[in-house]
Order: C-alpha cells, then structure tokens, then sequence
C-alpha cells in the first residue's frame, strides 16, 4: 500500500517539511482515499515565508517589466504540456468533473496570458499644462508583499488566475496560503513556476489552519 505523502511548504524557492505535529487531510473527494497530509505550518514558518518574500521584492520589483513578462510566456508553455496532469489533479483532489476540472486550469491560463501584457498594462500616463504652471505625470510601479487566501473550490483559477500571475508580474512578490483541502493543485503549479525559472522567494506558499497552530 503506497505511504500518504507529508506535503511540504516553501521559503525562498526552498520546499521544507513542517516542524508542526498537526496535519490535516487531503482526501480524494470521489473516493475518500487519503492521498497526502497538509501541514498546519506553524507561526514561526509563515513568518518565514513572509520574510523571504520581503527580502526577494527589492530584486525582483527592480527586474526590467519585460523579463517579468518573459517568465509568464515561458510558463504559459508549461502550462500547455501540464494540462491534462493539472486537470487530472484537481479531479483528483477536489472532485469535479473532468470538464469542470479542465475549465479551472484554463482560466489560471488566461490570466497567465493577461500578464503577458503586464509591460503595456504598467505604462503611466503624462497630461502638460494641467492647470497654468503645472504637468502631471502618473507611474504604476511595485507595491511590496502580497498575501491570498484560497478556498478549497477553485484550486488552480483562484490563487494562479486571480492572485499570482498579475501579481508577481507586476513586480511584487507574494505568499500564499494554499487551501488545506485542495492543496496539491497550487503546490504542482509552483513547482512549475519554479522550473520555469521564478527567482527565489518571490512566490512563498504555506498551509495552515484558522485555529492555533
């Protein structure tokens, strides 16, 4: 019988076992089947995520928009070749159907294909002689660290739709704390994010509970 895995979290681009006692279940809804167990990461190692995404956003927020965008046509590809494991593993995890499971992931996909825009998207905008004396001239430029909470329905679409592609691509760095119903989905998705070449710390995702680690 194949041993339940012991999902992990990530800090710095480095994926770390938990030193939690607390694991919580992941279980494949149309079966029951336990198929890995979610850390309820403890406070120390969320604020270690925190951090590593603080140290990594003057680096990455100074990287030129269009090498940012680079990242997201590379992965763009990725997640092309990856699809049917995707869609497969939100099936897997969360339950639905396969079209329904093969929707979420396209919709991750177009908002990674929005953020290939993110060099026009980011342009500001000058107006002269506003008012006698005086021009005006606006930038759009990185904020800091990000963070999302993701529920457990919408696995891939949520946090790398909504949340990460924009995001990073606008030069902010993130953390993430993936559902720890549904976490395998985010979890492949970074993984693949990380291969596709993202810079240390930008993405940091964690499980954990509402109640007390």
């Amino acid at each position: 019988m194949p041993q339940v895995p012991n999902l992990k979290y990530c800090a710095n681009g480095e994926w770390k076992e938990s030193r939690t006692q607390k694991y919580m279940p992941v279980t494949n809804s149309s079966t029951g089947e336990l198929i890995a167990r979610a850390p309820c990461c403890t406070p120390d190692e969320v604020n270690e995520a925190i951090e590593a995404a603080r140290a990594a956003f003057p680096a990455w927020a100074s990287t030129p928009v269009t090498r940012r965008a680079d990242l997201m046509f590379r992965y763009r590809a990725v997640l092309d070749r990856h699809l049917d494991e995707l869609t497969m593993l939100v099936c897997r995890e969360l339950g639905k159907n396969l079209d329904e499971a093969r929707g979420d992931v396209l919709k991750a996909i177009e908002a990674v294909d929005l953020a290939c825009s993110t060099p026009v998207l980011m342009q500001g905008d000058a107006l002269f002689n506003v008012s006698r004396g005086f021009d005006t001239t606006m930038y759009r430029e990185p904020v800091g660290v990000f963070a999302g909470i993701v529920p457990f329905n919408f696995p891939a679409m949520i946090p790398f739709g909504w949340m990460i592609p924009l995001c990073i691509t606008t030069g902010n760095t993130f953390v993430l704390k993936a559902s720890s119903q549904t976490p395998m989905t985010a979890i492949r998705l970074l993984e693949l994010l990380i291969e596709t070449g993202l810079p240390k710390g930008v993405v940091n995702p964690v499980t954990c509970s509402r109640n007390e680690a």
